[in-house]
């Protein structure tokens, strides 16, 4: 085993990668922001068992948590259930403010080979579980084999098989792995081995999700070779052991999530009794508990009660993070305020076949995004000129800026009609001689936001010499169309999985699978690419062969990343429009709570409460 090259960085943070945990393309059932109702997975609420959160000293921090279908690590999907998952659980690698790089956790240590795909990790020694046994190389091979393994993982096992990150293993006759053939080992008491099929560039960000959480080994059956300590659904809503500063007491499904100190925790003994999250689900019911009755101390308000007037952000924490205040709301008080970007960006996917370029391009040079922000989002998300979110792009968000402000080429900030109307000129088209087309939009996501841009686009088109009709339909069905090809303009969205450029360029280089169908030859009978798109598809094939973590093919990579993202403006495949942002409020009796970034939300462990 040879030094991975990044050692020397180890204690300072390695890696580049995230695992945001967000859905992909089409929309999740479990989306964390933007939702209509404004209901999210963050906070607050009001004090049961015997605590009000009123105690100088101690007592109960108050959340809200919208209904979940799982408390089991593996089972998380999206940051909605993983606000509970930060308090009682931990992975071998985190991001200690939310931001990356990612650094050590319950990994000590790490070497990688010289090919890049046997890992060994050096756990810490004296960490003890909830249930009082202490953590060994065992239990991180049963937890990582129940994500792989467990029908209990909602279909998230290519976090460890099959997927961007693949452990070796062996398949059976259905595709489904085969118990216990991981390359996974427990060498010793406090060593992990693992190998990879391939090697892949964001390894030790891909440790750091939540998924891949450390629980006791054996503590359910639900693989092979376990019978288990406690019956499933028992372990999930009782006995949920972690290695976190809070530990599990209660899941009341439809009621609450309440979480003690958990005294013996390896790092920073929590100063407060416990966390509790009351389960919520109407949003006007979490603003009357959070800002009418001042019952949470940390929430998010529902975006139809978000007035931008009360807002004032003056303070830059660095790693796109900012803070401020927000009010007076209730009784004169004023709330903190923190907000952080999402790796997140919502944008529209033309089908290459069915909108001609030069109506591509017109609606491109119609779409102001900083309007769309402040009107259609109302301030609650940035402008987006490129697909990568600036947490993913090279050089992060001061060079997504840059190159941003520089080279957009229809118009940065502004709505350029006369260019619009001045290209539909050009190809025929006139008043009497309008172009026809449709936009897609989700009935079911976001979808007032959508309707928003929806009739902004309508009525700008017309001046261009356009005609757009407006179609919705729930996101199932309109993912099902865009698989048959059968959409013309889809707004729609994507999160990156990992920080990085390529977890959304995936989708956007020219292939048979595009839904953009863009140099889709398989499909489509192109004499030949575009010129973009060749540029696009030689950026996707240097980019594949350049996967490891060396500083060199990191360099390779963002230059097929660059090159991917002016290949995508030249031909207007999938205009981007913003990404969204998250954001937190809470109280001044919140003491020692700062906002973190995209990557996790904060253990509570710091936090006090002095109301």
């Amino acid at each position: 085993m040879s030094p991975d090259i990044d050692r020397r960085k180890f204690l300072t943070g390695v890696g580049s990668v995230a695992t945001a945990a967000l859905a992909g393309c089409s929309g999740s059932d479990e989306d964390p922001v933007e939702d209509n109702d404004g209901s999210d997975d963050t906070d607050g609420s009001d004090g049961s068992d015997g605590s009000d959160g009123s105690d100088t000293q101690g007592g109960q921090v108050q959340l809200v948590q919208i209904p979940q279908e799982t408390t089991d690590p593996i089972g998380i999907s999206g940051p909605i259930n993983a606000w509970t998952n930060w308090q009682v659980h931990e992975q071998l690698f985190t991001y200690e403010d939310g931001t990356p790089p990612v650094t050590s956790s319950l990994a000590e240590d790490y070497t990688v080979s010289d090919d890049y795909l046997t890992y060994q990790f050096t756990l810490k020694e004296g960490v003890t579980f909830h249930n009082g046994e202490e953590m060994t190389a065992s239990d991180v091979v049963y937890s990582w084999r129940r994500l792989a393994e467990s029908e209990n993982n909602r279909g998230q096992s290519d976090r460890i098989v099959r997927g961007p990150m693949s452990v070796e293993h062996e398949v059976n006759d259905d595709e489904e792995t085969v118990p216990n053939s991981l390359a996974l080992e427990a060498v010793d008491e406090y060593t992990v081995e693992m190998t990879l099929e391939t090697p892949f560039h964001g390894t030790l960000g891909n440790l750091a999700d939540p998924r891949l959480s450390v629980v006791p080994e054996g503590i359910v059956g639900d693989i092979e070779g376990y019978d288990g300590e406690y019956e499933y659904d028992v372990w999930v809503s009782e006995h949920l052991h972690g290695t976190g500063p809070f530990q599990f007491d209660t899941w009341n499904r439809g009621s609450e999530i309440l979480l003690e100190r958990f005294d013996d925790y390896h790092g920073s003994v929590a100063d407060v009794d416990g966390v509790r999250l009351q389960i919520l689900g109407d949003p006007n019911a979490v603003y009357t508990s959070a800002v009418n009755e001042q019952n949470i101390d940390i929430f998010d308000l529902p975006q139809s009660q978000f007035d931008p007037n009360l807002l004032s952000v003056d303070e830059d924490l660095g790693g796109d993070r900012r803070q401020g205040s927000y009010g007076p709301v209730s009784d004169d008080e004023t709330l903190n305020y923190g907000e952080t970007s999402l790796p997140r960006t919502q944008y529209a996917i033309f089908n290459t076949q069915r909108v001609e370029k030069p109506a591509r391009e017109a609606i491109a040079y119609l779409v102001n995004q900083e309007t769309i922000t402040q009107t259609a989002l109302r301030g609650q998300g940035e402008p987006a000129y490129l697909l990568t979110p600036p947490s993913g792009f090279p050089g992060g968000p001061e060079a997504y800026n840059e190159l941003a402000e520089n080279e957009y080429p229809y118009g940065y900030a502004q709505s350029d009609i006369e260019s619009a109307r001045q290209v539909m000129e050009e190809a025929g088209y006139s008043e009497d001689n309008m172009y026809e087309t449709t936009i897609q939009h989700p009935s079911d996501r976001q979808a007032s936001a959508w309707t928003a841009i929806a009739s902004l686009l309508q009525d700008q088109a017309e001046a261009a010499h356009i005609d757009i009709s407006v179609e919705e339909a729930p996101s199932s069905t309109l993912t099902n169309r865009a698989l048959e090809g059968d959409i013309t303009i889809y707004l729609v969205w994507n999160a990156l999985n990992w920080l990085e450029a390529d977890a959304m360029l995936r989708f956007a280089y020219p292939n048979q699978y595009a839904w953009s169908r863009w140099g889709a030859e398989a499909d489509f009978e192109y004499e030949q690419l575009s010129d973009a798109a060749q540029q696009a598809t030689d950026a996707w094939e240097n980019y594949e062969q350049h996967q490891t973590p060396s500083d060199d093919d990191q360099q390779a990579r963002n230059e097929a990343y660059l090159d991917i993202e002016r290949a995508n403006w030249e031909d207007m495949t999938m205009l981007p429009l913003w990404h969204p942002i998250e954001e937190m409020y809470w109280y001044d009796w919140v003491e020692g709570f700062e906002m973190h970034g995209s990557q996790r939300r904060p253990a509570l462990n710091n936090v006090s409460l002095n109301r």
